[in-house]
């Protein structure tokens, strides 16, 4: 079969929005847990069209007899902390079940081109997690696994393994703890920035935290939980409602997401953190919700083995490449 790859068009939505419902429909089968609705092609051209309405967003369109079989679509981001990036969202994807993987890597490779030329040289993709194929492809573009992203139902709860200290107690943070509670807000941040993450601490990232702690202990529906010995502060999770936007396939209106969560890490072993998710859930169980998301870092040792022992299964994987900047001036045209 003839494939001629194209620069993706407006007029190749409805294609793209097609075989996005088909992987989806893949994906549930993976994973019933996600929301049903990207199923229908109607919802998925939605997803597809906020997709293709980012600012400067690009890609590229696979067509056989003039029918879509493949595309591949990001749009750049600009931020402090990762400079000039491209990011291919879920929606930002798909191919018909005829064509193998290896066509992902000819519409990467179609794509990039212009995404290099803007100055974005950190790429991002996100891949459903049982897929195997089209993450060997990827990995095959000298893509790596960056992040988890993990879901579960709320029921059953598990309680914590180990005994919990009766003395410990868990509440909901408040606008007054915000002093007592910064001693914890920079936890996992600090964590990461060791080995083997590595991902660097910045001043302002610092700054940063506090504002967002300022802002999340006094909204409501933001629900801040926290183990607390004798005044002090042992550990918290942080969990908002869930986004169910058109181009969310992961979430639904039935969920909470977890955002942040750390323990100190004298105290880390000792079942708070089990107590406090075990806490959570029923909390959450109790206003409605059915399942929670939460997503870490894979080379985050500590939470790549915990949030997998509490329940959670990985149903997307970050992937992320680094491409050298000196290819803007290093390429054989330069020296033609």
């Amino acid at each position: 079969m003839s494939i001629t790859i194209l620069p993706f068009q407006e007029n190749h939505l409805l294609g793209a929005a097609n075989l996005l419902a088909q992987r989806h429909r893949r994906d549930l089968l993976a994973e019933p847990a996600l929301p049903p609705q990207f199923a229908d092609p109607a919802v998925s051209l939605k997803a597809v069209e906020k997709t293709w309405q980012q600012p400067l967003a690009s890609g590229t369109v696979a067509l056989a007899h003039n029918e879509v079989v493949g595309y591949v679509l990001g749009a750049p981001k600009i931020e402090t902390k990762r400079g000039r990036t491209i990011w291919i969202p879920l929606a930002g994807h798909a191919l018909a079940p005829s064509q193998d993987a290896e066509l992902y890597r000819d519409l990467y490779a179609a794509s990039a081109p212009r995404w290099i030329a803007e100055g974005c040289f950190e790429h991002y993709a996100l891949i459903p997690a049982h897929d195997q194929d089209a993450l060997a492809a990827w990995f095959a573009l000298s893509f790596g696994k960056e992040h988890a992203h993990g879901l579960r139902e709320i029921a059953p709860i598990k309680e914590p393994e180990h005994r919990f200290d009766p003395s410990i107690q868990i509440r909901r943070a408040e606008r007054a703890d915000l002093e007592a509670f910064m001693e914890l807000a920079t936890i996992i941040m600090r964590h990461q920035a060791d080995s083997p993450v590595y991902s660097p601490l910045l001043p302002e990232e610092i700054v940063g935290r506090r504002q967002l702690f300022e802002r999340v202990l006094t909204d409501p529906e933001a629900i801040c939980w926290v183990a607390e010995k004798d005044g002090r502060f042992l550990a918290y999770q942080l969990y908002t409602p869930s986004e169910p936007e058109v181009d969310n396939l992961m979430d639904d209106e039935k969920s909470t997401y977890l955002n942040i969560a750390a323990t100190r890490e004298e105290l880390r072993g000792q079942g708070i953190g089990q107590a406090l998710t075990a806490h959570a859930l029923r909390q959450a169980q109790e206003q409605g919700d059915t399942k929670v998301g939460v997503d870490w870092r894979v080379t985050n040792l500590s939470s790549s083995r915990f949030w997998p022992r509490q329940g959670f299964r990985t149903i997307a994987y970050r992937l992320y490449r680094h491409i050298d900047e000196r290819v803007a001036w290093g390429h054989t045209q330069a020296f033609l």
